[in-house]
């Protein structure tokens, strides 16, 4: 076994009740620790490859460059347990974060298949049937025949002795939706199900990620655009304002110092969630044919400027979606359908019993996680009572690649274990 697992095993015999996450402040944990891999030993280097299945048989024009799923495998060569990892908000399976993940369950003797979110630019295109994401039993009906066919395309080139199922932040949220699904189905039959910083109401979440750069910026498009012009400064490379081309994981790396304010953290943070949301809108938007920032004479097609028609959408936020494409657009199909209704869809409640009881599902959150309010964070230990660990810091992500959480990680997927000292 690699030189990572001998580290994990020492880690978790000598384990004590003190808990050194360096990071005090949720808003420094959640810009520097997300993004940076804190855990000794990680190899540099797997052997990562790319795919891509065709799902849909035809996408708009203008988003040639993701008409075909894509996902990534890192297989090891003898036969191993096999682990699905689902992306957070809005990522895609190449983010910095899902390559943290790859090399970590590598090294702990996994094969990984990356799968990109329900709400990211490349997911939506490609995989998403309805194209307006936010409703966690539809999404992840998605999500779940997406893995299926990316298995399938690749089940002759790795050796699979038993399936498992993570994700982070929404992924991790999805991770238990799809678990529950498979559970009838039973084509994977999950061994265990690892849930890390889970959202439990999305929508709640997502206006409160939205406040902390409307708190900022007081929603002015123009100061948005200053602040993205920020980041981009802080890159060497020409990314002239392409905003679409920015992601959560390309924002927190540039502006990871701890010269920020506290005011100041909150609106990269948000605006790390509000480049998700400008994808959201407009793809959705395309996609499901809503004309909201689009009309129907015009004509968009591989050479339209995705930055005009992105400058469009005006920063607009995930509320805004919600209340100009994904409710209307749900209520064409259901005339009873509310937005009482959308709420309920968009909340870990939807398997409630299941994850009650399901002894295989586990899950770890942070008592300063930014997406949980107090409600959310009783009702995760209420349902998951001793197959959680809530650590006292972290933010959100923050600590999800530091030494010690993922030593608690590891031998709970390897060993159904989850020692919780604290």
């Amino acid at each position: 076994m690699k030189k990572i697992i001998v580290f994990i095993m020492f880690l978790i015999s000598s384990y004590t009740f003190s808990y050194n996450f360096p990071m005090k402040d949720p808003y420094t944990a959640t810009i520097i620790g997300s993004s940076t891999l804190m855990t000794p030993n990680v190899s540099e280097k797997v052997p990562t490859k790319v795919y891509d299945i065709k799902i849909k048989e035809k996408v708009p024009e203008i988003f040639w460059y993701a008409e075909n799923f894509k996902f990534s495998l890192t297989a090891q060569k003898e036969e191993a347990p096999l682990i699905f990892v689902l992306a957070g908000t809005g990522s895609d399976y190449k983010s910095i974060r899902m390559q943290y993940m790859e090399r970590i369950l590598y090294d702990a003797g996994f094969s990984v298949i990356s799968i990109s979110s329900p709400m990211s630019a490349q997911f939506l295109i490609s995989a998403s049937k309805e194209a307006a994401p936010g409703l966690l039993m539809n999404d992840n009906k998605d999500t779940y025949e997406a893995m299926k066919l990316a298995y399938e395309k690749i089940k002759d080139k790795v050796k699979v002795s038993e399936f498992y199922l993570m994700g982070y932040s929404l992924g991790a949220t999805n991770s238990a939706v799809v678990s529950y699904i498979d559970e009838n189905e039973k084509y994977f039959n999950f061994k265990r199900v690892f849930m890390l910083n889970p959202a439990v109401d999305l929508y709640a979440s997502s206006k409160k990620l939205d406040a902390y750069l409307d708190e900022y910026t007081g929603g002015d498009p123009l100061k948005i655009e200053s602040l993205i012009e920020n980041v981009l400064n802080r890159m060497k490379n020409n990314m002239k304002n392409e905003y679409s081309s920015i992601d959560s994981e390309t924002i927190y790396k540039m502006v990871s110092s701890d010269f920020l304010t506290e005011k100041e953290k909150k609106a990269f943070i948000g605006l790390a969630f509000r480049i998700t949301s400008v994808d959201l809108n407009f793809i959705s938007d395309v996609m499901t044919k809503s004309y909201v920032y689009t009309n129907e004479n015009e004509k968009l097609d591989k050479y339209s400027s995705l930055f005009k028609n992105f400058k469009r959408v005006n920063f607009a936020n995930f509320e805004n979606y919600v209340d100009r494409i994904g409710l209307p657009y749900y209520s064409k199909i259901d005339s009873s359908f509310s937005m009482k209704k959308l709420a309920k869809e968009a909340n870990l409640r939807i398997v409630d019993d299941y994850i009650r009881n399901s002894s295989k599902i586990v899950a770890v959150t942070n008592a300063d996680e930014l997406i949980l309010s107090n409600e959310d964070l009783s009702y995760l230990k209420d349902t998951f009572k001793d197959r959680i660990i809530v650590y006292p810091i972290g933010g959100h992500c923050g600590n999800m690649f530091y030494y010690e959480n993922v030593a608690i990680m590891i031998n709970y997927l390897k060993n159904g274990v989850l020692q919780n000292e604290k």
